[in-house]
């Protein structure tokens, strides 16, 4: 469909359109536009370059740009003016991304020819430029332009999005931990090694896909009837496990685990594909025996323990004290340091680092420590200090074991996600901090973060072979949901957070360097402008839901960019489930619609006005209203 003509002075990277009058008026920021290279009408089997719509403004020649905006806007007559609007046209700035021949996307080197036609670009043109089949790529919403295109699919390249860093911000309602959600489900089904920081337990139900049978607008869907004797198959021949957290039938459970698999083997088509609207109509990819015969003797033995195996493990935990020989001995300090959230003076942190290597762990180490110290009574003494320290350690680490949390050794943990010969068959390790304490939450994060990252940078361990030694660890991802409590930004020099400054430079560390050794950091958050930026800063793919707030919008705008001031400017109106992604996991920012999570929410949607009145449909329906 014509929308308009190329108009004025052109490059190989950018062009305006003058728009057609029946079409200035539509939502035109954000979509995207094919031109011919001959000026023509754009032709599917041939080159077309595709641009998208950075801007959007009005010009009339008898007026500037702002008085022509506003006299588009309202009726000038009232006012006493007889300026007519047909001299007011509408115009849109036009970004080049490629040029698209052959199914190939290729750098433009051609200009754009004056007076070109200006098309909106087909569905399959859409998806040729932003859908990938290949494993590595994971489908994450559809695309939202202008024009009769409906149901694009976006995936985003998920190797630079687990080594280069990604953020998704939102406000509260806006959709932000359901794309989180979507992409670790993703990247659960691609069996990619997760450490999640559940600071609300939100992805407590990743493996019960509930969600799964409702539609993006909470329609119902249908498992076919045909998936039944499949489902049959795949347990009698690969012997699947139940997972320990969901009470549902085995048959549940591998069904969805099937769908989950088959969603990456069947080309990224989405899981609920898989499913039928109609009963009586199945989907187009089935879910058959033979997929069950090729994982039963798979060429690569990760498909069938996506099937056989449960893939999320849960953790309610806090870090062990105890002396980590195998890290630097200022790591065991430091540790103590944000369990505490106090800070050491040079004499005690002189006599800790000759006295931290004691034997055994939690509180039978702390009493070791006890045990060495000889108090003098004086206020001001070292040892004295130390010593009211260490019994004030000793209570909230006692405390912390009372209420239900389980100390997790820190050496332990790291051979059990990262090491390919002793690490468990999971994928997901989730780490729920609801019942610690704010410095507890943070200890945990620079405990875990720093020693998987000393371990692969100074321990030995490494993803890829290195010389003539094997590859012997996993790659591996750390997601911190509510990032903002975390790691947050700085107050300053005298910064007294502790615990923060820690946490903080751990993840500093990780987002500096961890690409090298295949590990990287997905951070998530309502408030972006209260996350650490040097984290922030080191992220180069964006999922940016609604941000009202002016201090949000600034950080974001200093955070990114490959983003215009008015599509930033679009991020305080987007609704809920719509986000804007950018950066180098997408060829080029795009606005979706993100798709809904399939597992089930972790925390629900609260309703405390209706949860009271629900008696009164019954007094409603006595008095016949």
């Amino acid at each position: 469909m014509k929308i308009g003509t190329v108009f004025g002075e052109t490059s190989t990277t950018e062009f305006v359109v003058m728009l057609d009058q029946q079409r200035d008026g539509e939502q035109l920021l954000f979509s995207y536009v094919e031109v011919a290279p001959d000026g023509g009408q754009p032709q599917p089997d041939r080159e077309r370059i595709i641009a998208r719509i950075t801007n959007v403004y009005k010009e009339n020649p008898l007026l500037s740009r702002d008085q022509a905006g506003f006299s588009a806007t309202i009726g000038l007559d009232q006012l006493g003016f007889d300026f007519s609007r047909r001299f007011t046209y509408g115009w849109a700035k036009c970004s080049v991304i490629a040029s698209l021949n052959g199914g190939r996307l290729d750098m433009n080197r051609r200009g754009i020819t004056p007076n070109a036609e200006v098309h909106t670009p087909s569905a399959d043109t859409l998806r040729q430029v932003f859908f990938d089949s290949k494993p590595s790529f994971i489908p994450v919403g559809s695309i939202e332009t202008f024009g009769e295109v409906s149901e694009v699919p976006v995936t985003m390249d998920a190797d630079q999005m687990v080594t280069k860093h990604f953020c998704i911000f939102g406000m509260t309602g806006s959709g932000k931990t359901n794309s989180a959600a979507k992409v670790i489900e993703e990247l659960m089904a691609r069996g990619h090694r997760m450490v999640i920081f559940d600071s609300h337990d939100d992805y407590v139900n990743l493996e019960q896909f509930l969600n799964l049978p409702k539609d993006r607008d909470n329609n119902d869907l249908y498992f076919p009837t045909s998936y039944e004797a499949v489902v049959s198959k795949a347990i009698a021949n690969l012997n699947p496990e139940r997972s320990p957290n969901d009470t549902r039938s085995l048959e549940e459970q591998v069904r969805e685990r099937l769908i989950r698999v088959a969603s990456v083997i069947y080309r990224n088509e989405p899981m609920r594909r898989f499913l039928t609207s109609d009963i009586n109509k199945p989907p187009k990819e089935q879910i058959t025996s033979t997929l069950v015969e090729q994982l039963a003797n798979p060429v690569a033995p990760i498909w069938q323990q996506l099937v056989v195996k449960p893939q999320v493990c849960h953790y309610r935990v806090f870090p062990e004290l105890r002396y980590y020989a195998a890290i630097r001995p200022d790591f065991t300090i430091n540790l103590i340091k944000a369990f505490q959230g106090e800070e050491f003076t040079s004499a005690q942190w002189r006599w800790l680092r000759a006295n931290v290597n004691q034997p055994d762990s939690g509180i039978q180490y702390l009493d070791n420590i006890l045990n060495l110290l000889r108090p003098t009574g004086d206020p001001r003494d070292t040892q004295t200090v130390l010593d009211q320290k260490f019994r004030g350690l000793r209570a909230s680490y006692q405390e912390t074991v009372d209420s239900g949390a389980t100390p997790l050794d820190l050496q332990v943990f790291f051979k059990e996600v990262a090491s390919k010969k002793e690490g468990l068959p999971h994928s997901v390790y989730r780490l729920s901090m609801t019942d610690l304490s704010g410095n507890l939450r943070k200890a945990l994060v620079y405990g875990v973060v720093t020693y998987f990252f000393r371990s692969f940078k100074f321990g030995g361990n490494r993803v890829k072979p290195r010389d003539t030694r094997p590859g012997n660890a996993y790659p591996a991802l750390f997601v911190l949901e509510e990032a903002r409590s975390l790691i947050p930004k700085s107050s300053g020099i005298e910064d007294d957070d502790i615990s923060g400054a820690l946490a903080r430079r751990a993840m500093r560390e990780l987002a500096y360097e961890g690409r090298k050794f295949s590990i990287g950091v997905g951070i998530i958050s309502q408030k972006p402008s209260t996350v650490d930026p040097e984290v922030v800063s080191q992220c180069n793919t964006f999922i940016l839901h609604q941000l009202k707030s002016p201090d949000d919008q600034s950080y974001v705008r200093s955070v990114t960019e490959s983003m215009s001031q008015e599509e930033l400017d679009m991020i305080k109106e987007l609704g809920t489930g719509r986000a804007i992604v950018a950066g180098v996991a997408v060829k080029s920012p795009v606005l979706l619609r993100i798709d809904r999570r399939c597992s089930a929410d972790g925390i629900q949607e609260p309703t405390p006005i209706r949860d009271e009145l629900d008696s009164i449909d019954q007094i409603r329906k006595n008095l016949g209203i």
